[in-house]
């Protein structure tokens, strides 16, 4: 293998402790993590991205409906039954650690990829079956509220040299695996690519590495000195220099990194103050734009001025303003030449507090209306409970991630960084008794057991409990435990601390809740935790009969009971 690429590999599979598993499942991995959006890859562990012992000629599949990732038929009609309109994407990779192309293999990828399109074969495969029939249930049910024909991406990874992957031979096969799937009839935009050593190194660039860029201010006024601001800068840019912010330098295309940090992510075209905005900019009050939109707002960790106007920002992210950065992208082309013309108000503040950071966020949002659940990283409680993971007593060398992108490009064990979500699961699954609930998206978990979690009347300690158990569940199926026991995961949870503590726990309020704490962390420190989950996991399955039920069943409160209850009697 390439040597530039060896070493971007192994520290991949350091970070995400990895080093057990099959070198060929890691690298799938690997180009995954490389390929797949950072909102996707931040939804699921990144093992759960592999299929089928055994399956060939296709690696990773992964089915994004509205932002949400959809394993089966449930997760799309749950994603999909309260959503007037639907979109769907589909990603997949095939990807080879040779130092070569094989025309073959390219053809054979997308044989593979247009059987599954088609919903044909795979009856061996129960995993990409499921997948096969959640893209099935998107046309059958929901194909009234497509927006449009999902789009397709294929990309075939190598780390062969350059003059491999764009050989015309290569661009051949491509061709002909282009036109295959285009003449399906029912699919949007396709995309496939021929991925070499050079192509992975500049994906990983791209993710790995701090946004940079230079923009000329129209106009600015730098405000006085503040505490914990190293720059402060009200001004005006014109259109065409605020989309360097927000889009790639190399393709052009939107780069949505840098919305990591803002609460809310585009609400779409049919918004009706979405809406409004892409009118205004296709008519001439577009002119009027700087004293009708309130602009976007700009958190950098550093800053330079540049001769003129001009300013160079590093680690920036756009906390505010997200829809009209949006708007403007989607309107660049049918606004033409104007977009040197239209200029748009500024907020630009350099920082390295993380403190003034979360503040600027909660003020620049709390003037229009966004969820509850949005905001919840900026509570009191959340600082607390990120400064009780920093402290770590128990030892259990966990971060927890307040905001989304906190510890990007920093050196942190990515598998056990603990995200609000996985907080918000591993909590409900172990100390709330709702696994059921876990296995839900983080919208639709909040709406259910938001008003039970993150009191500041609650302990910390079963917080920090709930997620070890999580990450050590993580850690077994990566090192042994069989994955088939993975769409169990939050029962198997719960079934571990009843395993541990032999009862229901106290309420997260309780000083003997964190008693009860400390026995479970003392319990998933011991050895052998491959051994300890698959003899739980083996519990939970024989409540269904001595296998795993449905996935919907798994969803349904009625099994969690009757798990309880199988627990505490035997």
């Amino acid at each position: 293998m390439n040597p530039l690429i060896q070493g971007l590999f192994k520290k991949f599979r350091e970070e995400e402790e990895l080093l057990k598993l099959k070198d060929s499942d890691a690298f799938e991995l690997f180009a995954a993590s490389l390929l797949l959006p950072d909102d996707l890859l931040s939804q699921v562990q990144k093992t759960d991205f592999l299929l089928d012992a055994g399956t060939t000629g296709i690696d990773v599949i992964a089915l994004e409906v509205n932002g949400q990732l959809a394993w089966d038929a449930d997760d799309v009609r749950e994603i999909c039954e309260n959503s007037a309109k639907v979109e769907a994407s589909l990603y997949f990779i095939q990807a080879k650690q040779s130092g070569t192309v094989s025309g073959s293999e390219i053809l054979s990828f997308g044989d593979t990829v247009r059987k599954f399109l088609n919903n044909d074969a795979f009856a061996a495969y129960p995993r990409i079956k499921s997948l096969a029939n959640a893209l099935s249930s998107v046309f059958e049910n929901y194909a009234s509220r497509l927006k449009s024909s999902p789009s397709v991406s294929l990309d075939f990874v190598t780390t062969a040299p350059k003059t491999a992957t764009i050989a015309e031979s290569t661009k051949d096969k491509i061709r002909t695996v282009t036109e295959h799937i285009e003449n399906l009839g029912f699919v949007g935009k396709v995309a496939v690519t021929a991925l070499g050593a050079d192509d992975i190194h500049d994906a990983w660039v791209k993710k790995n590495h701090a946004n940079e860029v230079e923009i000329q201010l129209e106009k600015q006024v730098n405000l006085p000195k503040m505490p914990g601001v190293d720059q402060a800068i009200l001004g005006v840019v014109s259109v065409s220099e605020l989309l360097k912010l927000v889009e790639s330098s190399d393709d052009g295309s939107l780069d949505e990194r840098v919305f990591y940090d803002n609460v809310r992510g585009f609400k779409g075209e049919e918004n009706p103050v979405n809406r409004q905005i892409m009118s205004t900019l296709s008519s001439p009050e577009r002119d009027l734009l700087p004293v009708l939109n309130n602009g976007v707002t700009v958190v950098a960790s550093s800053y330079s001025p540049k001769p003129g106007d001009a300013v160079a920002v590093s680690g920036y992210q756009i906390v505010n303003g997200c829809q009209t950065s949006h708007c403007l992208y989607l309107s660049k082309e049918s606004m033409g030449d104007a977009i040197s013309a239209v200029y748009v108000p500024i907020r630009l503040v350099v920082t390295g507090d993380e403190e003034v950071a979360t503040q600027i966020i909660r003020a620049t949002n709390s003037q229009t209306a966004v969820q509850e659940n949005d905001l919840v990283a900026l509570t009191k409680f959340q600082k607390r409970l990120e400064d009780f993971y920093r402290l770590d007593t128990p030892d259990v060398k966990l971060t927890y991630e307040r905001r989304s992108g906190q510890f990007y490009n920093k050196e942190v064990t990515k598998t056990r960084i603990v995200t609000i979500s996985d907080q918000m699961r591993a909590i409900s699954a172990v100390f709330l008794d709702a696994p059921h609930s876990a296995a839900r998206y983080a919208n639709r978990l909040y709406d259910e057991v938001g008003t039970s979690i993150f009191r500041e009347d609650h302990k910390l300690l079963p917080y920090m409990a709930g997620a070890f158990a999580a990450y050590k569940l993580e850690n077994a199926f990566r090192t042994g435990l069989d994955p088939i026991y993975k769409p169990a995961r939050y029962h198997i949870l719960m079934a571990y601390k009843y395993y541990v503590l032999g009862k229901n726990s106290a309420s997260l309020e309780s000083k003997k809740c964190e008693e009860q704490s400390l026995e479970i962390i003392s319990a998933l420190k011991k050895p052998d935790q491959v051994a300890v989950f698959r003899s739980v996991a083996e519990m939970v399955a024989s409540v269904s009969g001595g296998q795993l039920p449905s996935s919907d069943r798994l969803k349904r409160q009625q099994f969690t009971q009757e798990l309880i209850h199988s627990l505490l009697t035997e």
